[in-house]
């Protein structure tokens, strides 16, 4: 009864329920704008890490590795990396040597290190 109340002291139930509902919307749109924007971010590191650090990526996990250590597919949320590389603690210049790098299926980049 209370509650109903308050609802009259600001105007009819149906207002209420729209301003509900627009707080409701604007929550999802938040929600989902952070999602992507984290996404991004998880991308962009991965990419950064491989193509300008010469490392294996940080958040993609390792589906098909060979036995150096390290080349081989790696898979993100949306995103792969196929990459070749020294590994192994006795290779003289240890890292990514080359690479591919897949956004939704698509090579959007990719390099080899001299």
């Amino acid at each position: 009864m209370f509650g109903l109340q308050i609802a009259f002291a600001h105007g009819s139930i149906q207002e209420v329920k729209a301003i509900r509902k627009k707080k409701a919307l604007t929550a999802l749109v938040i929600t989902v704008m952070a999602v992507i924007v984290l996404w991004a971010a998880t991308v962009v590191v991965d990419y950064w890490r491989v193509r300008h650090d010469f490392e294996r990526p940080l958040f993609a996990t390792a589906s098909l590795t060979a036995d150096d250590g390290g080349s081989g597919t790696y898979r993100g949320l949306g995103y792969t990396i196929e990459l070749e590389g020294n590994f192994l603690p006795e290779d003289a210049f240890p890292g990514v040597t080359a690479f591919c790098f897949y956004l939704f299926g698509n090579c959007i980049a990719e390099g080899i290190r001299d």
